[in-house]
C-alpha cells in the first residue's frame, strides 16, 4: 500500500518544480530536487526489482504502526537544542550579518524560495517542499546508503549486526560532511561553531534517525522527525522574521 506515499511525493515534487520555476536565479539554474529524488526511486528499484517505497517500509500500514510518543520526544529534544544553537550562533558578535550580507551564509533553499511570498503562504507551500527535500535526504542516506553498506560489509564475511551498525554509522558521518564542507568553505573559517554545529547535529540525528528505522524496518521515523524539525524551524523564523532581522534582503 504505497499509493498514497507516491501521491503525497508526487505532490510535494509538482509544487517544488512550480516554485522553483517562479523564483528561477539569474543564472538559469534550477531545483535539482525532483529529478534527484526520481532518479534514486528509479535506483532503488532497479537494485531491489521491487517497489522502492515498500522495501524501505513506506507504506501507509508502517506509518500506522508508528510510535509516536518517542518520535515527538525526539522532535522536541532536537527542536529545543537547535534552538538554543541558533541563538548562540546568531549572536551580533559573531559578525553573522556581515556573513550572511556578502552570501557566506544562507537560510537555506527552502526559505529563500519563499521570502517573497505572503506569510501564510510561504508557510502552506513550505509544507510539500520540506516535504520533499526530507525525503530526499532520508530515501538516500537512511535508505539507500545504508543498505548499499549493509551489503558491502557482508562481502567481508562481517557478520550482519555489525555490517549495519557500521552502515548506519557510516551515513550518519556522510550526513553530516555534506552539511559541514559547505558551512565551513563559505565561512571561511571565520565561524567554527556554525561549522562545527553543521557536523554535529546532523550527524547525530542521521545516527538516531537510522537507529529508529532499523527497529521499526521503515523510514518513516527518520522522514517524519526530520520533517517535523525541518518544517517547525521553518515555522519559527517564517514568523519570527529572523533571517530578516539579520539584514536578508
Amino acid at each position: 500500500m504505497t499509493g498514497y506515499s507516491y501521491a503525497l511525493i508526487g505532490l510535494s515534487l509538482i509544487v517544488r518544480v512550480l516554485v522553483s520555476g517562479k523564483t528561477r536565479e539569474p543564472d538559469g539554474s534550477i531545483d535539482a530536487t525532483p529529478l534527484v529524488i526520481i532518479l534514486a526511486l528509479a535506483l532503488a528499484a532497479i537494485v531491489h526489482l521491487g517497489d522502492p517505497l515498500e522495501i524501505y517500509g513506506l507504506g501507509m500500514s508502517s506509518f500506522l504502526r508508528c510510535s509516536w510518543t518517542p518520535l515527538v520526544l525526539l522532535w522536541a529534544a532536537a527542536f529545543v537544542i537547535g534552538r538554543v544553537a541558533n541563538a548562540f550562533i546568531l549572536r551580533p558578535d559573531t559578525g553573522f550579518r556581515a556573513m550572511l550580507a556578502s552570501g557566506r551564509a544562507s537560510p537555506g533553499g527552502v526559505y529563500l524560495s519563499l521570502k517573497d511570498y505572503p506569510k501564510l503562504c510561504g508557510l502552506l507551500l513550505g509544507l510539500p517542499m520540506i516535504c520533499s527535500q526530507t525525503f530526499m535526504e532520508e530515501f538516500i542516506f537512511r535508505g539507500l546508503l545504508v543498505s548499499s553498506g549493509k551489503w558491502f560489509y557482508r562481502l567481508f564475511g562481517i557478520s550482519p549486526r555489525t555490517a549495519g551498525f557500521l552502515s548506519m554509522m557510516g551515513s550518519a558521518v556522510l550526513f553530516g560532511l555534506i552539511h559541514f564542507i559547505p558551512a565551513f568553505c563559505c565561512l571561511k573559517g571565520k565561524s567554527v561553531a556554525i561549522s562545527l554545529y553543521a557536523l554535529i547535529m546532523p550527524a547525530t540525528l542521521g545516527a538516531v534517525f537510522s537507529a529508529l528505522n532499523q527497529a521499526s524496518c521503515s523510514l518513516w521515523p527518520g522522514w517524519i522527525v526530520h520533517f517535523g524539525l525541518n518544517y517547525a524551524g521553518f515555522m519559527w523564523d517564517r514568523i519570527s522574521g529572523k533571517w530578516e532581522t539579520q539584514g536578508l534582503k
